[in-house]
């Protein structure tokens, strides 16, 4: 049993179901342990459903759910891979997916041991008198009662508090331990405990326990909110013009307290008020669902497909769409390596430059910055990145593998491959993440407007374009704040890209590189990592669960580390089931395409080609026995494209998703879950595998 200096482990619950594409958050809707988590959410910018519930009649739908009895089992939040409860809990879990700079438990002991002890004073002692001291003055009105306890909670629970409104009175009378109490017993209690924080105030100090924010000070004020009543309190609230003359007099002597004050500061300044996280995805409805069964079923088997296109439809014109597919393999490298004849910057160049984000990759070899950007990102690139890139993913998979031991469960995308790549993104390219969540909304959307938006939605153009702005704005700031380093005569780490191109930007040579062009390139490296990665570790274990015999042999190269046999199955698993089958590029003359046989192929100007890569790995003339998953084959693949505008990341996706795929493998008895979540690629929103769940035994 944890002391009052000691958190006590995680509670969770492993017998549950969840198949949504955002976490459920599930409270009483009056309560401050319930804000508590409600502002680690909007802190970590957590876009949810949030389902409220009145005093009293929360407790068996969170009994149902943690399978404990009491009030320390809510708030619960419900994820694909963990149901988490309890205030202190919901911080600790996320506390452990984010940087120590950022951690509302703080990891030097000391300081630790002072917050911990608030948090529990607040959670503990200050919310037994807190409510005490509120039912004890809300009780004696049933109008003002029913105020709050029937405020946004569900119809069913309205009526019950319309009709048993005087047991459940009764109820709350005895869970709080009121019954023939004066409330001034209640706020003599509340007004101690504000002296005792007030002194910790008086030296000057910002917060609590100094100049950080910590969870001792988002425990005070969520605790006491329902009390103290700010606007911003994200609670079930009654305003304070609705509360009784007497009780109103005592909230507003409060409020002007120092310690009420400190609370309505800190609700103004640092409570994460209207995110805009967009929509919470609506539940997919039975025919959507059977869509999307549907398309996973045709999608299992696309070697076939690749296979027939390349041996009976090597060359494919479709005049009303103004395009042309080529699958078999020396047509595809035919068009890829013609790269004056077959262009990339009328796919993307407008795209890129809508989004600030021009890049030397969506710039064809006609443009004079395509070679010099491109040598100038080259040069930041080192010989022993891959090793430090290596040792990095697999430390932190590891890491996370290991923290979700208890739980049985891991969604692969939302919990190892995001939390493995987003800390990737500010470890090795420089570029840390303002908020976790935030940056895989700027990556996602911005990529998808790249090389996914085929019919070229509006709606999907402005969010990339609004994640553009905002990702310029906060590389723009990194790039000013190392600069200011170095002029002050400081050093930089050397270990990441960023720092590099901005330290080459000092050498006489690339004095014709500004800001913007170290913006717009390291830009255009990160916005591939976070979904094709993730995208094609998802695809690859697809394809590993479904042949046991490679499973088998995939998880023996994954336990033993032998990574180079780990990415023959990689290679292998890709080509049978590709993250993205071609390439597009345009002609904008007419141009004859033989490869190296007999038969010629026209294609006609102001035409786009799709060049099948996929098509190319099951051209038996390259790819021996093209049906056969074989992952010691010794084949050029072309995964990440081919010829001059082969992906960039082609070398640290070698080294990714081998470890990525190698971190779930290593599970014990690891296989599919059960349901949505494990089936197919798991829930998808767009293109993009947004949760995939498999479960292990520890």
């Amino acid at each position: 049993m944890a002391t009052d200096h000691e958190l006590a482990p995680i509670r969770f619950n492993k017998n549950f179901s969840y198949a949504r594409r955002v976490p459920t958050f599930v409270c009483n809707g009056v309560s401050g342990l319930g804000e508590i988590a409600r502002w680690v959410l909007d802190i970590n910018q957590i876009l949810h459903v949030e389902k409220r519930h009145a005093p009293r009649l929360y407790l068996p739908i969170a009994r149902k759910l943690t399978g404990h009895d009491g009030n320390e089992n809510h708030p619960v939040l419900i994820q694909t891979d963990s149901l988490i409860y309890s205030a202190e809990s919901i911080i600790q879990y996320y506390d452990a997916q984010i940087p120590a700079e950022r951690r509302l438990i703080p990891e030097d002991a000391s300081k630790r041991k002072e917050v911990v002890e608030l948090l529990k004073l607040c959670t503990g002692h200050l919310n037994t008198y807190v409510w005490q001291y509120i039912y004890a003055e809300l009780l004696t009105s049933r109008k003002n009662a029913l105020k709050l306890l029937k405020e946004c909670v569900p119809w069913r629970e309205k009526l019950a508090y319309t009709f048993r409104y005087g047991s459940l009175k009764r109820a709350l009378i005895k869970q709080w331990d009121i019954k023939g109490k004066d409330s001034v017993i209640f706020l003599t209690e509340i007004q101690k405990i504000f002296t005792q924080l007030e002194t910790l105030l008086s030296d000057g100090r910002k917060y609590l326990t100094g100049d950080t924010l910590t969870a001792a000070d988002i425990a005070f004020a969520a605790v006491t909110a329902p009390l103290i009543l700010p606007e911003e309190y994200g609670g079930s609230r009654v305003k304070i013009s609705g509360v009784a003359q007497e009780l109103r007099l005592e909230i507003i002597d409060l409020r002007a307290s120092r310690a009420g004050q400190f609370v309505l500061g800190l609700y103004q300044e640092d409570r994460p008020i209207n995110l805009d996280l967009g929509p919470v995805p609506k539940k997919p409805g039975f025919l959507k669902r059977l869509l999307q069964s549907i398309i996973t079923k045709l999608t299992s088997n696309q070697a076939g497909l690749f296979y027939f296109l390349q041996k009976r439809l090597p060359m494919i014109r479709i005049g009303l769409a103004k395009v042309a597919i080529a699958s078999r393999h020396d047509l595809v490298v035919d068009v890829l390596d013609r790269n004056a004849d077959f262009t990339v910057w009328e796919i993307n160049g407008k795209k890129m430059a809508d989004q600030k984000g021009a890049f030397f990759l969506g710039m064809d070899r006609s443009d004079p910055q395509f070679d010099r950007e491109r040598e100038f990102v080259r040069k930041s690139a080192h010989k022993g990145d891959m090793a430090l890139i290596r040792s990095f993913v697999r430390e932190q998979a590891d890491a996370i593998c290991e923290r979700v031991q208890p739980y049985g469960k891991l969604d692969v995308v939302q919990t190892l491959n995001y939390g493995v790549l987003i800390q990737l993104l500010g470890y090795y390219f420089g570029v840390p993440a303002p908020v976790e969540s935030q940056m895989e909304r700027w990556q996602r959307t911005m990529f998808y407007d790249l090389f996914l938006n085929f019919t070229n939605n509006k709606k999907k153009h402005q969010q990339a374009v609004d994640s553009g702005k905002e990702r310029i704005a906060w590389v723009r700031g990194l790039i000013a704040e190392r600069k200011e380093l170095l002029k002050a005569g400081k050093s930089i780490d050397e270990n990441n890209l960023l720092n590099r191109l901005i330290l080459l930007q000092q050498q006489p040579e690339y004095a014709w590189v500004d800001d913007d062009t170290i913006r717009r390139n390291i830009g255009g490296l990160l916005t591939g990592i976070q979904e094709t990665t993730s995208k094609a570790a998802i695809f690859v274990l697809q394809e590993l669960f479904k042949r046991p015999d490679m499973l088998k042999g995939a998880i023996e190269a994954a336990q033993a580390r032998e990574m180079e046999k780990m990415l023959g199955y990689v290679y292998e698993g890709l080509r049978f089931n590709p993250v993205q089958p071609g390439v597009l590029r345009f002609s904008e003359t007419k141009q004859i395409l033989n490869g190296n046989g007999k038969k010629t192929y026209t294609i006609k100007g102001n035409r786009k080609v799709l060049a099948l890569t996929s098509g190319a790995m099951f051209d038996p003339n390259t790819f021996p026995n093209p049906k056969q998953f074989n992952p010691d084959r010794d084949a050029r693949y072309m995964n990440w494209g081919f010829g001059l505008h082969e992906c960039y990341g082609k070398h640290i996706n070698k080294v990714t998703i081998p470890e990525l795929v190698a971190a779930v493998l290593r599970l014990k008895n690891v296989r599919l879950a059960k349901g949505r979540v494990g089936q197919g690629s798991g829930l998808h929103i767009g293109p993009f595998p947004n949760n995939y769940v498999v479960e292990f035994d520890q």
